[in-house]
C-alpha cells in the first residue's frame, strides 16, 4: 500500500466520526488527547499510553506491570488530596512571539506553563519543570 492509498484510508476511517453533539461534518482534532473527569485517572492515562503507541508503533499492547504502574500511579495520585477544580488545558503550544519554544502543557485558568524534563540539566524560563 502506497502512501496515497493509506491517506485515503485513514481518512474514510477519520470522516466515520464527529465531535459528541455536534454535527456530521465536525470532525475530531487528530492525534489529540481529549481528557474527561468522568473517568478515573488509570483509565486516562491507559488512553493516553495507548495513543503514545499507536502514533509510535501502530499497535497497542498491555501487560499486567503497565497495568499494575496505572493502579499505582492513580493511587498516588488520589493519595495528594486535590479539591476539585477543573480546568482547560493546551499541549505542545508555541506561545506567540517566542518562535523556537513549545509548551509540554499550559492551564487556560491561570497560563501556568509546564514542561517535563527527561533531562535533569534542561530548565525553561517561565514554566514549572517537572523532572521525569
Amino acid at each position: 500500500m502506497n502512501k496515497v492509498e493509506k491517506t485515503r484510508i485513514m481518512r474514510k476511517n477519520w470522516y466515520k466520526y464527529k465531535i459528541p453533539g455536534g454535527g456530521n461534518l465536525n470532525r475530531l482534532k487528530k492525534n489529540a488527547i481529549f481528557v474527561s473527569n468522568g473517568n478515573k485517572i488509570n483509565h486516562e492515562l491507559a488512553k493516553c499510553l495507548g495513543a503514545i503507541m499507536l502514533k509510535r508503533f501502530g499497535d497497542v499492547k498491555f501487560n499486567s506491570a503497565i497495568l499494575l504502574a496505572l493502579n499505582l500511579i492513580e493511587d498516588q495520585v488520589n493519595s495528594f488530596g486535590f479539591a476539585e477544580s477543573p480546568t482547560d488545558f493546551i499541549t505542545e503550544a508555541e506561545p506567540n512571539g517566542e518562535k523556537n519554544r513549545r509548551v509540554d502543557l499550559v492551564s487556560l485558568y491561570d497560563d501556568m506553563r509546564y514542561e517535563f524534563e527527561n533531562d535533569h540539566k534542561i530548565k525553561k524560563d517561565n514554566a514549572i519543570t517537572i523532572y521525569i
